[in-house]
């Protein structure tokens, strides 16, 4: 029952992972209205425009032949391919037409390129497609984008290679390109021996193993592209269980991922072998893999190279007008220099280009871009920005001058609700909410008084404590305008799944990649959650980035010297003055109850308080209804000086006026709250 529901989401994806450079983009829901998106890959140099001295006068290029065939495997399993070449050799390619081969993204088929194998083959070239092992009417089973993938690619060059005299291609001249699973097979096969003469390679990591489970996260697509029905992937024995050692909560299944999903699909180890030229594309915004992989790869690839991050259309990341006129001359010049021979000067201009996203908000709800590029990367002049986590929901340069004080993220999930059962619900509805509620709490900076630019890694440093096994912190990195409009940016994540219970710890976390111009005039948002909901990617839908810990937990964030955020920005740190919204949080030196938090609230709130320096005793914190009757008691223990944090789910409650009174030694106070459904 369940692969039968997520298949409609599936297909829907496997669409997506397919296209590196697309055309009309529009948002869905997965689950009501999969259908198949129209995209068009960029074409590229026409031969015959630039070769062909009767090309003016022609009123059509030469027709296209196609031919289907099925190649046999090292171990038997017979791959099925086509071939499209013109019919007719051209006199100004006297070693034969170049070849191009296309590698399709994970869950697809050949089929999905042929269209634009026509297209590109029309234009002077002999084109190949096929599908890869498990997928499409290729037989073997999948396992899912290894090197045993890469070994099918290498075997099926061999034969492109041999086949010169059928097709009237060279066979010294051969680029491969893809997106996603078609980007990361040549990049594998070329570090393992294959030769080609040049590689476009996107939305591909060669550490995109890691990737999928990153910071001991499992991200949703890592379950998704792991869980087709056999009609989309046929998957190896070891690849089927993985769908259920997501969905576990045990360690020992944890430790099965962690182990296996890097294996053999990683290949970072090996990109120094690559001799093969690569020009290599991933989004910023990508809801696989960390663009981090491939800037990881930069000191090791010694082949000439390439390197776009920013918008690259496919995974879930925004698009751009801008960038895709700018996409078309970046290919095209690739193709000039490799397989034509035209020298551009390609390998002595700036290596990296890269686009910031930043405002003003498109009409569509994007982000805009920015275009740049450096002769290093990272640019030259970048500087880790660290931002510390303070009292009243504060984002400062400076430390909280108390260590003991903490927020704290709350798991409350109701007996029996599992994961699973989540994903299927696709984490909304009165199912869902009944059973998993989301917590989280906004740190704001001071106001920016010049513009920020972050590219790069951001980092954590956290300092906590749980009490439980495996606990989970997802960082959200807004930016929040002058009008107090808030959007998302970029994420730090992380889940201990070996965390001692009962123990403060700290840890230093990677974030996604990214480059973005935080505004003058701007804030920059953290809000720290135990679900990383995108609700500006129509790609994830309610889905979250990465799969939440299910099961009930009580998660503390201390705001001490350890807990921090690093933003590498070029430049100095920015200048920044403080809000105009009350004075910021200092060392408690007496009791203070806050007010709830929100208020009116429906039907969660957190209330706070301050126990001043050289305070210890016995702390109570109660709920009372309108005629005074004790309704719930939410503290009633030993507590030393700091600030704390309460929670309260009223959902059992009708809506009114309730108060809540705290009690510490001679102290108590008393404050009115309103509670509305």
């Amino acid at each position: 029952m369940r692969r039968g529901k997520m298949n409609a989401i599936l297909k829907t994806i496997s669409i997506f992972i397919i296209i590196f450079c697309v055309s009309n983009i529009y948002s869905q829901d997965f689950v009501k209205n999969s259908r198949t998106e129209q995209y068009r890959l960029p074409q590229l140099p026409n031969l015959y425009k630039y070769f062909d001295k009767d090309y003016a006068v022609r009123d059509n290029p030469n027709s296209v032949l196609k031919q289907d065939f099925f190649l046999t495997l090292r171990d038997n399993v017979q791959m099925d391919a086509s071939k499209f070449y013109p019919s007719e050799a051209n006199p100004y390619l006297p070693n034969g037409y170049p070849v191009v081969i296309m590698v399709h993204g994970y869950g697809d088929r050949k089929e999905t390129l042929e269209n634009f194998a026509l297209a590109q083959a029309s234009y002077g070239y002999v084109v190949y497609t096929y599908s890869v092992r498990g997928q499409g009417n290729s037989g073997g089973l999948s396992n899912l984008i290894s090197r045993t993938e890469a070994q099918d690619l290498i075997e099926f060059v061999n034969y492109v290679k041999h086949d010169n005299t059928a097709t009237g291609s060279d066979s010294s001249n051969v680029l491969i390109m893809g997106g996603s699973q078609g980007g990361t097979l040549p990049y594998m096969a070329a570090s393992m021996g294959m030769n080609v003469k040049a590689i476009i390679s996107a939305l591909a990591s060669p550490e995109f193993g890691t990737s999928w489970i990153e910071n001991g996260c499992v991200k949703m697509t890592m379950l998704w592209t792991s869980d087709y029905t056999s009609d989309t992937a046929r998957y190896t024995p070891l690849v089927s269980r993985f769908p259920a050692w997501i969905y576990s909560n045990a360690a020992d299944k944890w430790d099965s991922l962690a182990y296996w999903v890097p294996l053999n699909r990683d290949f970072k180890s090996i990109i120094a072998n690559n001799r093969v030229p690569m020009l290599l594309e991933n989004s910023w915004q990508d809801m696989f893999f960390n663009a981090l992989g491939n800037i990881n790869g930069i000191s090791l690839l010694t082949a000439p190279s390439r390197y776009y991050f920013g918008a690259v259309t496919g995974h879930g990341g925004d698009t751009s007008p801008t960038e895709d006129t700018w996409h078309m001359n970046f290919f095209n010049e690739w193709f000039f220099y490799w397989l034509f021979g035209i020298e551009n000067n390609i390998l002595t201009r700036p290596k990296y280009h890269y686009a910031y996203t930043s405002a003003p908000i498109t009409s569509s709800g994007t982000w805009s871009f920015v275009h740049d590029s450096s002769t290093v990367f990272p640019p030259a002049g970048v500087n880790n920005f660290r931002l510390y986590f303070n009292t009243n929901k504060k984002l400062k340069k400076t430390v909280n001058p108390l260590q003991t004080q903490y927020v704290t993220i709350t798991n409350t999930v109701k007996s029996g609700y599992t994961l699973e059962k989540a994903v299927m619900d696709e984490f909304k509805g009165s199912t869902f909410k009944a059973g998993f509620k989301k917590d989280s709490t906004v740190f704001d900076s001071d106001i920016l008084t010049s513009d920020a630019k972050l590219i790069g890694t951001p980092s954590l440093k956290l300092d906590y404590y749980s009490n439980v096994n495996a606990c989970q912190y997802n960082f959200q990195i807004f930016e929040v305008n002058s009008a107090g409009v808030s959007k998302f940016v970029t994420s730090i994540n992380y889940t201990d799944r070996k965390n001692v219970k009962n123990t403060r710890r700290q840890k230093v976390i990677t974030g996604n990649s990214h480059a973005h111009i935080f505004k003058a005039g701007s804030k920059i948002r953290i809000i720290l959650t135990n679900l990383d909901q995108r609700w500006n990617y129509p790609f994830l839908g309610t889905n979250p980035f990465v799969l939440p810990v299910v099961a009930s937990a009580s998660n503390r964030m201390y705001l001490s010297s350890n807990s921090y955020i690093d933003m590498p920005i070029i430049g100095t740190s920015p200048l920044m003055h403080p809000m105009l919204s009350g004075p910021e949080g200092t060392e408690p030196t007496v009791f203070a109850l806050s007010q709830n938090y929100p208020n009116p609230f429906n039907p969660v709130t957190k209330i706070s308080f301050n126990l001043p320096k050289d305070f210890s005793g016995n702390v109570t914190l109660k709920i009372f209804d309108m005629t005074g009757k004790e309704v719930a008691q939410l503290m009633n223990e030993s507590l030393t000086t700091g600030l704390y944090e309460a929670r309260w789910d009223a959902s059992k409650f009708s809506s009114g006026i309730y108060f809540y009174k705290l009690t510490a030694g001679s102290f108590s106070d008393v404050k009115k709250m309103i509670l509305v459904k």
